[in-house]
């Protein structure tokens, strides 16, 4: 008699997080707690969002922080909406050609490769301008009830007394010990002794306190964003990369604003789609929602090969225009609105053969010329990108999404003296060679990733969601959107869902899905790489979102199973 065996197979779930009134989804419990607080306290999503923010730049201090970038989405319950860019600006004395080209460009998961001796990606050279201080502050000038005293209180604390390493932060802490040793006084915070704090059976779990971050933090709550970008602070940072071989300056501090711009809206089925605009992600993977909605993707069904096809059909075109129009619009000259229009998708969706694979490359009509640059990302040896996702709705309905980043695990690996500011890398994102949309120039907004999604259904915001991962976070964030609005997860299903991920040359496909689809993707002529997925290396980007159910009011929150975030409402 011959019998069938089989592997255990690992399982790991997370329940869907359930409230009455409000939900906070992060990636750290006590950033989340934080947004809690301020909305127990009465105050709006925003005030949540922007404690939420300090707080998770402490207690996951290499995603992002006050020496990062980002964009913060805000849908209000009675209609408006906006997008605060607090994204880095290059500093003046940055120039096209200001890091010399070794082995060829290339892009690779997070940003761009083959600069001599990885200046773009660590060291002062690769740091643009912080915005993260100066957007919390105008995210609460426009639209919070409370000031930066109040939103910054618990990341203070949090910094004073430390925060937990418990298992995943000191394995994550030992993975990174080459790039925390690359600065001795990121060393110095990070590491006791030269080795990673780590939780031990039978004793307490380590602290590690970041006494200097502090009273960074203090002096912003006092003083506001003049107490970052102007005084001891500017200064301290300003000499700091000056000593390095840096560019960064005191002016390039001071003359650093966000801006408040209208988002990207689009339709898909019966949804409005508010997502990021110009140079971040929400362009690219708008092409994409734009091509599948004129698809029936319902009938193949979730993650069947007919399916999985046409979205990584879509999203690759997304890609190629990305790499080719995509830039600072201040810089750029793109035609936006067709970029955005149905009436492109529909020239686009026309390219794609329903049972074949292709390479396309960039779409008519958008500039001329357009850029060069290849879509040749390697698979990623370990988490895609120094990046951070909070998405929150309050008892009004409001929600907010806010995607920020350190751009690299630890970013540029600085960290000030005096300060406890670790500076981003965020350079890096920028196309190292002259002449292409996402080239470098004085003052210029890289093409970021982020692509954050919120989505309002007959005049109600009903889904909020993000992810970190680099470029991973594009495809991720459609497919999660999908997940909910096309199939109708929850969104604990949905961000607990397999996913493919076409933002380099290959397709990667998570290994839960089934094998006869993979199969069936191979025959229909994609590079289809199996990805195990796993808490780390975490191949994929690691989603987290809320959702509004309109029929009972009640609030739902979802994370990724993978990863450390947590949903949590009242």
């Amino acid at each position: 008699m011959t019998q069938t065996s089989q592997a255990t197979t690992l399982r790991v779930s997370r329940d869907l997080a359930v409230g009455k009134h409000a939900m906070v989804a992060t990636k750290h419990p006590w950033a989340t707690q934080a947004g809690l607080d301020i909305l127990a306290r009465g105050g709006n999503a925003v005030d949540a969002a922007v404690a939420a923010a300090f707080a998770i730049g402490v207690v996951e201090p290499w995603m992002s922080g006050i020496g990062g970038v980002g964009f913060m989405t805000i849908q209000t319950a009675d209609g408006r909406r906006a997008v605060v860019d607090y994204f880095g600006r290059a500093p003046l004395a940055a120039t096209p050609d200001m890091y010399e080209l070794v082995d060829g460009p290339s892009t690779s998961v997070v940003g761009f490769g083959g600069v001599r001796d990885q200046a773009n990606a660590y060291g002062p050279r690769s740091v643009l301008v912080p915005g993260m201080v100066a957007g919390m502050a105008l995210a609460l000038e426009r639209f919070g009830t409370i000031g930066l005293d109040q939103a910054s209180a618990s990341a203070i604390d949090f910094a004073e007394r430390g925060f937990e390493v418990d298992w995943y932060r000191g394995m994550l802490l030992a993975s990174q010990q080459a790039v925390i040793r690359r600065d001795p006084e990121t060393e110095r915070i990070f590491l006791r002794n030269g080795v990673p704090p780590a939780p031990l059976f039978g004793q307490p779990t380590p602290l590690l306190p970041q006494p200097d971050l502090a009273r960074t933090l203090r002096r912003i709550a006092d003083q506001g964003p003049a107490g970052f970008y102007g005084g001891e602070v500017a200064e301290r940072i300003a000499t700091s990369l000056r000593d390095g071989g840096g560019i960064l300056s005191m002016d390039d501090l001071a003359g650093y604003q966000p801006t408040v711009v209208d988002p990207l809206v689009l339709a898909y089925r019966d949804a409005e789609l508010v997502l990021l605009p110009f140079q971040a992600g929400g362009i690219t993977i708008g092409e994409a929602f734009n091509i599948l909605d004129g698809m029936d993707l319902r009938s193949t069904g979730h993650n069947s090969s007919a399916t999985l096809h046409r979205v990584a059909e879509a999203s690759r075109r997304g890609y190629a225009d990305r790499f080719a129009y995509v830039g600072d619009p201040d810089y750029v000259s793109t035609d936006w609105d067709r970029l955005a229009s149905p009436a492109y998708a529909t020239e686009r969706r026309a390219e794609i053969d329903p049972s074949r694979a292709s390479t396309p490359g960039p779409g008519a009509g958008i500039s001329r010329p357009p850029s060069t640059a290849a879509m040749d990302a390697p698979r990623p040896a370990a988490d895609g990108g120094c990046t951070t996702h909070l998405s929150i709705v309050d008892r009004d309905g409001t929600m907010v999404s806010v995607t920020q980043t350190l751009t690299l695990i630890f970013g540029s690996a600085v960290t000030v003296p005096g300060t406890g500011v670790l500076l981003n890398d965020s350079m890096n994102l920028f196309d190292p060679v002259p002449g292409r949309a996402n080239s470098i120039a004085p003052g210029k907004r890289p093409a970021s990733s982020m692509a954050h999604v919120v989505a309002v259904r007959d005049g109600t915001p009903v889904l909020a969601l993000g992810a970190p991962g680099g470029r991973r976070i594009m495809d991720t964030c459609l497919q999660v959107a999908l997940n909910v609005l096309e199939f109708g997860m929850d969104i604990q299903a949905a961000c607990s869902a397999p996913l493919i991920d076409c933002a380099g040359s290959e397709l990667l496909v998570d290994d839960r899905i089934d094998p006869a689809a993979r199969d069936a993707l191979r025959a229909m002529g994609h590079n289809v790489v199996d990805a195990e997925v796993s808490f780390s290396p975490r191949i994929f980007a690691s989603p987290t979102g809320v959702a509004v159910d309109p029929a009972t009011g009640l609030r739902y929150g979802g994370a990724d199973p993978f990863g450390a975030g947590i949903a949590a409402g009242s």
